[in-house]
């Protein structure tokens, strides 16, 4: 897997993410050895070695979005709903609280607290025909609510907020879902739609840039991509079994040690979505390359993925945890190979050498057990530290 992180001033919790995986040696082509290195030997800078202990939530917002990344979980990607749509833009928060965040650019959120008082969190899933806004632009971005009163009704007053922001809004009703809040612009290909299920809010848009430049009107061909979404998410989302809001400061952070053993994230670096643990599948809302990280993610059996400091993937056994590592560490013609760290061979570490600006220029990935782990930075030695320090974990974690 090539994976390339850009550098973005934004909130704390920032991170963006593009990743895609490149064609390695097969799962049956691995050799399973896991004897690991003296730790002592390593350079783990200042980087901490022992896994933490990951507990409840320390507040209210902290359960919120613990409760928004569950809900992940049973999103679909765009791309289980349209195989064109694999072309995903993680610079977009997945799990937020504040729609201004991930909605703001799509959306009326002007007096989204006041006609949505009760939201509790939401996650967005979002992916293009074509990248750099030559295609069509599908966001699914799924809120939870207390109950579905106050979802039925959020959903009816968020549409009311966001068919007032253009004069020529028209509503219109998309097949099979006659409960669903929408309109459309009839001179732009674009629709938005607000489709309450128990819990959940539904908002899915579509955006055709090409027919808009063009100057091409398709109502029928906007219909059919909404129903096709609202018919792959519907069912998914309704497996997610909502917490009590009364509960949601007893949510624990962790699942099954994943955060634990995955590096904190330093203060200097910037991020979009807060550190979480996830269904393996999850990862792709996550990457860039969703297709290419399915295959990576069936073949070695991940099961878990967590976010934080790094990445780290928790495959079936030792030797898919070694082609995890293998796929996040292979070379493309816009990597080339750096030195792995002192004293870790099996440490893989490469250079971007690509013309994305601002990209983080360093990546490495080290896998040990049943754990792959994948680390950045702009210095090759803060790197080879970072991803020593992220095996120590692993092998303390143990």
């Amino acid at each position: 897997m090539i994976a390339l992180r850009v550098t973005k001033v934004v909130c704390v919790l920032a991170t963006t993410l593009l990743t895609s995986v490149a064609a390695c040696g097969g799962p049956d082509a691995i050799t399973a050895t896991d004897a690991p290195v003296d730790l002592a030997t390593l350079d783990v800078g200042n980087y901490p070695t022992e896994p933490r202990q990951v507990g409840t939530v320390a507040n209210l917002d902290q359960g919120r979005f613990i409760e928004a990344e569950r809900l992940g979980d049973y999103v679909p990607t765009p791309a289980d709903i349209d195989p064109r749509f694999i072309h995903t833009n993680p610079s977009i928060a997945s799990v937020f609280l504040d729609a201004e965040a991930s909605l703001g650019k799509i959306m009326a959120v002007d007096r989204f607290a006041e006609v949505a008082p009760d939201f509790i969190g939401g996650f967005v899933s979002s992916a293009a025909t074509e990248p750099q806004n030559m295609g069509i632009d599908m966001v699914n971005a799924v809120m939870i609510f207390p109950d579905a009163q106050k979802a039925a009704t959020a959903a009816t007053e968020l549409e009311k907020l966001d068919f007032g922001y253009a004069p020529n809004n028209q509503r219109i009703e998309i097949p099979g879902y006659p409960a669903a809040n929408a309109h459309w612009q009839p001179d732009q290909q674009s629709i938005g739609s607000w489709f309450a299920t128990g819990h959940l809010v539904i908002y899915t848009w579509f955006y055709d840039y090409l027919k808009i430049y063009l100057e091409k009107v398709d109502k029928q061909a906007l219909l059919d991509l909404t129903r096709k979404s609202l018919d792959t998410i519907v069912p998914s989302v309704a497996k997610f079994i909502p917490t009590p809001s009364t509960d949601l400061t007893s949510l624990q952070r962790d699942r099954d040690g994943m955060l634990g053993r995955t590096a904190p994230r330093p203060r200097e670096d910037s991020w979009i979505n807060p550190p979480g643990v996830y269904a393996g599948r999850t990862a792709r809302h996550f990457l860039s390359d969703p297709v290419s990280t399915t295959k990576m993610i069936d073949d070695y059996g991940v099961d878990l993925y967590a976010n934080d400091g790094a990445d780290v993937y928790r495959a079936r056994d030792i030797a898919g945890a070694n082609g995890v590592r293998d796929e996040l560490g292979g070379l493309t013609r816009k990597f080339t190979a750096s030195a792995p760290p002192k004293n870790l061979p099996s440490a893989l570490c490469k250079e971007y050498i690509g013309r994305q600006k601002l990209a983080i220029r360093f990546y490495c990935s080290v896998s040990y057990d049943r754990y792959a782990a994948y680390v950045w930075s702009h210095q090759l030695l803060d790197a080879q530290q970072r991803i020593s320090a992220q095996y120590a974990l692993l092998v303390n974690a143990k």
